[in-house]
């Protein structure tokens, strides 16, 4: 007894729009008591009865009638074609949403086109940069080899208007009166 006045406790204290177990058809819906969950096909709220009289519709279901929309799933080639989809009131009312996905798929277009052009732009300029290290290197080695001693000295052998000459003594320093004093 006191089994049954818990059950009776917890049916009562349930959530709105959630159906029992009674309500759902499992075993022990024979057994529903009254005011234990929602009814078949009433669509009647706990504690709204007295709301809703008979004839009128429940105040959950009025909200989820759909009154004034047109219902028509079926949509023909020729209707495509012919441009009457255009005026369908469902295309209409989701015009907005389909400009701004129109919109969106442009910025990602133009923004995939640009990645790829600047893409392409370095890897270019890697290309042209490793052109010019490689130039840079060179010209570096040979003003390497053009600057040693041996290489200018036979270079102003081979000039006969030139009368430069290495020098046949080493070179030694010159002190001045300053540096003698200290």
């Amino acid at each position: 007894m006191k089994e049954e006045l818990d059950l009776e406790e917890k049916t009562d204290v349930e959530l709105v729009g959630v159906p029992t177990e009674e309500a759902a058809g499992s075993p022990g819906a024979e057994k529903a008591e009254p005011g234990g969950g929602l009814s078949e096909g009433d669509g009647v709220v706990p504690g709204d009865e007295e709301k809703a009289g008979p004839g009128e519709l429940s105040p959950i279901k009025a909200f989820t009638e759909s009154e004034g929309v047109e219902q028509r799933p079926n949509v023909s080639l020729r209707e495509i074609l012919g441009g009457d989809i255009l005026t369908a009131g469902w295309l209409r009312r989701q015009m907005g949403l389909i400009l701004l996905c129109t919109f969106f798929a442009i910025i990602y277009i133009t923004n995939r086109y640009s990645a790829e052009q600047e893409m392409i732009e370095i890897e270019k300029l890697k290309t042209e940069l490793t052109e010019v290290r490689y130039r840079a290197l060179t010209r570096s080695s040979e003003l390497t080899v053009k600057t040693r001693q041996s290489q200018i000295e036979k270079s102003l052998r081979q000039t006969p208007d030139s009368v430069l000459q290495s020098p046949k003594e080493p070179p030694f320093l010159i002190k001045s009166q300053n540096e003698e004093e200290e």
